[in-house]
């Protein structure tokens, strides 16, 4: 009973999630001698165990395990008597073995979705004076003595879909005083299905170079302008060439594994832009959280003000480092870089002998 409590057989669990994080630390620290370390997972519903407290959530509460530490769950206004609602399901994502149309691959992911609505419930303005309503929010597990991130990571990667709407990004993390939240938003802006990589900020909804800005159409027009006017030089098109190869073979570009996953955006909000909050209001006083984090949960809120339905998919949560518009990838990941490099270069000689 009590090792089904701390390592459940179906997987996941409070343990687990606490070893994952301190194993993943650890082996960054005596084996990644880089002064910017590659991103950690947080959260990523393409983990078996990650699927399995997922689904444990979405069990009725009496069929749960239970334990210190709580699963996936949501709230809403009905708390204090409003009408706002919400529920999150797993969809189960599909691979095709050596099909890369992202048409036939889907990650797996959780939902989150319900309606919003700002009418006051009459008998709360009368017995609690309730004078604001219209929220609905979602909060990931807690990871037990959290997540000792400290200061070396910058950042917090979210690939998610959204439906357009402003969502707030709630960092709950070791403090003296319980009720404070650190707090960011992800802009309303909305998504087609194209898994463009997108950046966006929180307080000043501020823009962040990325991958799309460095690679994307964006230099690929850049480009095209001045082919008009004189020719392109061979190390220009050398480059590129190299470029189109590594990104091809770069298992983070994957429409399933990758970051983010066809049909999905990511969204990067920098540490040190969340604003300090305590009780849904901004501290007079702010404390940057850009030291020594150490994040107990996560969380998404919608509070917009806005009546209507609303849709919130997630694939992962990561903290990320950003060095040149780009998120740092793992010493793995530079290592098969150079490699593919040194492919291409060593073909290139041989076509040109």
């Amino acid at each position: 009973m009590v090792r089904q409590l701390f390592l459940p057989s179906e997987g996941g669990g409070s343990l687990r999630r606490f070893l994952a994080i301190r194993q993943h630390l650890f082996r960054d620290k005596w084996h990644d001698d880089r002064p910017i370390r590659g991103p950690i997972t947080l959260f990523d519903f393409r983990r078996p165990d990650d699927v399995a407290d997922l689904r444990e959530s979405l069990l009725p509460a009496k069929s749960r395990r239970g334990g210190i530490f709580g699963g996936w769950r949501v709230s809403d206004d009905s708390v204090i008597g409003g009408f706002s609602s919400s529920v999150m399901e797993f969809h189960e994502g599909h691979e095709t073995k050596g099909d890369n149309d992202k048409h036939s691959i889907a990650p797996p992911f959780l939902r989150w979705s319900g309606k919003l609505s700002t009418e006051i419930n009459r008998h709360s303005h009368l017995a609690r004076n309730i004078t604001r309503s219209g929220f609905a929010a979602i909060f990931t597990p807690e990871f037990p003595l959290g997540a000792p991130l400290g200061n070396k990571y910058k950042a917090l990667e979210i690939c998610c879909r959204t439906d357009g709407r402003t969502y707030a990004v709630n960092l709950k993390v070791e403090t003296y005083f319980p009720e404070d939240m650190y707090q960011g938003f992800i802009s309303g802006t909305g998504l087609s299905g194209t898994g463009q990589n997108t950046v966006t900020a929180d307080k000043a909804t501020e823009k962040i170079p990325t991958d799309a800005d460095d690679y994307g159409e964006h230099t690929q027009i850049s480009v095209d302008e001045q082919a008009d006017e004189q020719p392109i030089l061979d190390v220009r098109e050398h480059l590129k060439t190299r470029q189109k190869i590594i990104s091809s073979q770069d298992p983070n570009n994957h429409p399933y594994h990758g970051h983010p996953p066809a049909g999905f955006q990511r969204l990067i909000l920098p540490f040190k832009d969340f604003a300090l909050t305590s009780r849904g209001r901004m501290r007079h006083t702010q404390r940057d959280l850009d030291g020594s984090v150490n994040i107990e949960s996560i969380g998404f809120t919608l509070m917009d003000g806005n009546d209507g339905d609303f849709c919130f998919d997630l694939v992962s949560l990561r903290a990320v480092n950003i060095m040149g518009g780009e998120v740092v990838g793992t010493k793995e990941d530079d290592a098969r870089e150079e490699e593919i490099a040194a492919q291409f270069n060593q073909q290139r000689s041989k076509n040109e002998d």
